[in-house]
Formats: structure tokens, C-alpha cells, sequence
């Protein structure tokens, strides 16, 4: 019986705390563009860093963001994947229903 009441404050301190991590986790989520991965998907995938960023997920949510306009940064991409990426964006916009058109 002595150790009923450790057991009870342990469960209520772990439910709190539980709780505490659920809003937490609500108030602080990053939303991320849902167009980031199938994007980069398209890419070469070597992550040169010819572009001027660290990896091809890097450029791409530069892209997504608007910071680079110009599909030709990224040398090692095929037209083909160029002309992929670009009817993808110009089939899916962003949120706010805006669309993005590329150079290159």
C-alpha cells in the first residue's frame, strides 16, 4: 500500500508531461511545402553543391520559396527532368494557389 501513491504520482506526472509534449508539439510544428520531396525526387540526387547549396533538397526548397528562379543553377539536370519539374510546379501550386514558373 506504501508505494501505491509512488506509483499514482508517477502516472500523473507522466501524464502531464505527455500532455505538455501534445501541445507542444501542435503550437511548434514546421509546416513544410508537400511539393519539397516529389521535387526533389525529380533532381540528380548527387548533391555537388554546384548550385550554391548543400544538397539538392536545399535548392529546391530555395525554389519552392521563390530565392531561385532559374532551374539552369543546378548543371548536372537532364532537360528531361527540367521540363518534369516544371510542368509539376505548373500543376501544383502552393497553398495559396499561386503558381510557379521557372527559367532554364
Amino acid at each position: 500500500m506504501e508505494y501505491l501513491w509512488g506509483v499514482v504520482i508517477l502516472l500523473v506526472i507522466g501524464a502531464l508531461l505527455g500532455l505538455l509534449l501534445a501541445v507542444a508539439s501542435k503550437a511548434f510544428a514546421v509546416k513544410e511545402d508537400k511539393r519539397l520531396e516529389p521535387v526533389t525526387a525529380m533532381m540528380p540526387g548527387i548533391n555537388c553543391g554546384t548550385c550554391g547549396y548543400p544538397g539538392c533538397k536545399e535548392l529546391v526548397a530555395a525554389i519552392l520559396k521563390g530565392e531561385v528562379k532559374n532551374l539552369g543553377q543546378c548543371r548536372p539536370l537532364r532537360p528531361d527532368a527540367k521540363a518534369k519539374i516544371k510542368e509539376y510546379l505548373a500543376d501544383n501550386p502552393d497553398e495559396d494557389g499561386n503558381v510557379l514558373t521557372l527559367q532554364g
